[in-house]
């Protein structure tokens, strides 16, 4: 989740999208989640599958020539290496297809009206809630992909009214989309979260932190604060120790025994 900073840090200016009536979009859009998986992922698996497509072709083209049609289509069809070239392109077609109507039916994104002071919910091409930006209880989200936003909507009572969560998946999917948040945030008075190339180095550090004492308390290793920002540091003990349990170097104090 974000976590809050004080008035006095500063980052660099939010960059989200934007749609052409200049409405701040929270979260990703079709294009952005659809697009690495229509030109990277799904090329390759069509690729990997287009001898069976071809395979299909050939079968189609040898009908047609049973049937007395020869023309220029069934020669066109002749080459082996055009078949499976075919029939990649549309098994890749077909999978396009397939993968973009359920994210055009699903996706959830928040938009955000800075002249109006509002915030509308949308659930694939069309709004399912409105409500006021004065309205906005809270807006956190996580930074890294498969992370959400949780944005909270009072009641129109005002103050003591349950408050409503909207749910934002994906919303760490780039920057982009974890810059309309920062915007939400920042329009709605509450303080905006760091950039999310920023808690995504804090994320990794905190790992990375998590792994060096997990793996020290195993071989029963001190712990050095120093550890938690210089790697270096804490390999070469690491490294030490093991030899040391492993008999190939002198204990020191401190030293767990082997």
């Amino acid at each position: 989740m974000t976590v809050p900073r004080t008035p006095e840090t500063t980052d660099s200016a939010p960059a989200p999208r934007r749609t052409r009536a200049g409405t701040v979009i929270v979260g990703p859009t079709v294009r952005a989640r659809y697009t690495p998986g229509a030109l990277i992922g799904l090329p390759l698996v069509s690729l990997l599958l287009s001898p069976f497509a071809g395979a299909g072709i050939q079968e189609w083209r040898r009908s047609r020539l049973r049937a007395g049609q020869d023309g220029l289509l069934e020669q066109l069809l002749d080459p082996a290496w055009v078949q499976l070239l075919l029939g990649a392109l549309l098994l890749w077609a077909l999978f396009a297809l397939w993968a973009l109507v359920p994210l055009l039916l699903t996706q959830r994104v928040v938009l955000l009206d800075e002249e109006q002071g509002s915030v509308a919910l949308r659930k694939g091409l069309r709004i399912i809630q409105r409500a006021s930006l004065s309205s906005v209880e809270h807006a956190v989200g996580e930074a890294e992909r498969g992370g959400m936003a949780l944005i909270g909507i009072r009641g129109p009572g005002g103050a003591g009214q349950p408050v409503q969560q909207w749910v934002i998946p994906e919303v760490g999917w780039d920057a982009a989309s974890f810059d309309g948040l920062r915007t939400l945030q920042g329009a709605a008075g509450l303080r905006p979260a760091p950039p999310r190339a920023e808690l995504q180095r804090e994320n990794r550090r905190a790992r990375r932190d998590r792994s060096h004492r997990e793996l020290a308390e195993r071989l029963g290793m001190p712990w050095r604060e120093e550890y938690a920002h210089d790697d270096a540091a804490f390999q070469a003990e690491f490294d030490r120790v093991r030899r040391v349990l492993g008999g190939k170097e002198q204990a020191r104090d401190g030293d767990p025994q082997p």
